[in-house]
């Protein structure tokens, strides 16, 4: 799987996952999971990008759009954290001899 940074035009970034192709150990449960998680650290993206927006034009605060961009900052990181969990369980199995 290959991670993309996506800079959006009013400053906020995402990470975006590409899957280059299926992994061979993978179910398509565990893809819908991701998917899923993707999907919402996606929306929080727009909704903070939203927030960011307003507050350039003073219809919000400051402080409003920072939790926003913040909230997801938080999320794909836990989402970062927990792929790379996941990795090191997938190649650690792959280590063990049967």
């Amino acid at each position: 799987m290959e991670m993309r940074m996506r800079v959006n035009p009013s400053g906020g970034a995402a990470m975006v996952e590409t899957p280059a192709s299926a992994s061979p150990g993978s179910t398509s449960r565990e893809r819908n999971v991701f998917q899923k998680m993707l999907s919402e650290i996606n929306n929080q993206q727009r909704r903070a990008d939203i927030e960011v927006q307003k507050s350039l034009l003073g219809e919000t605060d400051l402080h409003e759009a920072m939790l926003a961009l913040e909230k997801v900052d938080l999320s794909l990181r836990l989402l970062v954290q927990v792929r790379n969990k996941l990795v090191q369980a997938y190649e650690e199995l792959n280590r063990m001899a049967i």
